[in-house]
């Protein structure tokens, strides 16, 4: 099919890629467990207690887990207290940025938390490494220089990838005001005409595998997916929905194309993080 063809330059590239994804359809459920790096209490809840966390998680055996470099070193200890015969393959997030607030911050960054954590990541076996490249309204304060610091971070983050052969995931993310009177909290900006020049920056910045938002009207993604080619496109998850709308909406993305998914508040979130990770595995795969 196409999603695997396209697959192939990525697959081709690096064994800890083929780690990533599904051996079989080349698809992905990335559960992404990072939140803690925003310094937001409302992230929290559900993701207190990490390694009882990371054990529920591996028991569902979720394709890839996305952690930080300080949480990232507890998830073979809880691959094995769960019994898994198969850790998860772990994406490791490098930078800390500060626009996630209920407030937008007074000014804007996105920092790489060292320039050597590629390195790092290699030492705790990650399969791919992820930064942001963010795009805040015009106005916002810092927002010129936040995207310049995220596309020097891609930038530092390619060469070290290339120099370890070590996947790097980008994760282009535009915001706007949640109220253009008040521009006081930012929101997610989903049009494609703005995020699809901002796909694109991440591929020419030299992205891997991108992870981006789903456009609203989703008959608009292969807008995202065809600026992306040949790298593969995985879709966030954004904040968490109800049931039975997020797995009908997981449904129709998979079948417009997409990759795979990545999901977090929705699954650390739910009343069984392990019942709903299995659930999704089967939206991607079709695994029972």
């Amino acid at each position: 099919s196409g999603v695997v063809m396209s697959l192939a330059s990525i697959l081709e590239k690096s064994a800890r890629a083929r780690r990533l994804f599904h051996p079989v359809d080349c698809k992905c459920l990335n559960v992404a467990i990072d939140h803690g790096i925003f310094n937001e209490g409302r992230f929290l809840p559900g993701i207190e207690d990490m390694p009882a966390v990371l054990k529920i998680l591996c028991a569902a055996n979720p394709d890839a887990i996305q952690l930080t470099i300080g949480q990232a070193r507890e998830l073979f200890p809880a691959a094995i207290a769960a019994g898994c015969a198969k850790v998860p393959a772990l994406v490791v997030r490098c930078d800390v940025a500060n626009i996630y607030g209920t407030k937008a911050p007074p000014h804007a960054f996105c920092d790489l938390q060292n320039p050597n954590i590629v390195e790092e990541a290699i030492r705790l076996d990650a399969t791919g490494v992820i930064c942001n490249l963010l795009l805040l309204p015009d106005d916002a304060p810092g927002g010129v220089e936040c995207q310049r610091q995220c596309i020097n971070n891609v930038a530092l983050l390619r060469a070290e990838c290339t120099k370890y052969n070590m996947p790097l995931l980008v994760e282009p993310l535009a915001f706007k005001w949640s109220d253009p009177q008040a521009k006081d909290r930012f929101a997610m900006e989903t049009d494609v005409a703005v995020t699809q020049p901002l796909v694109r920056l991440a591929c020419e910045l030299g992205a891997d595998v991108i992870k981006c938002d789903p456009p609203t009207d989703t008959s608009q993604l292969a807008k995202l997916i065809s600026v992306a080619r040949p790298r593969p496109v995985l879709l966030r998850g954004g904040d968490k929905g109800e049931e039975a709308a997020v797995l009908d909406t997981a449904t129709k993305l998979m079948e417009l194309g997409a990759s795979g998914l990545v999901y977090g508040r929705n699954i650390i979130h739910h009343e069984d993080p392990s019942g709903i990770t299995r659930k999704f595995m089967h939206v991607i795969h079709g695994e029972p």
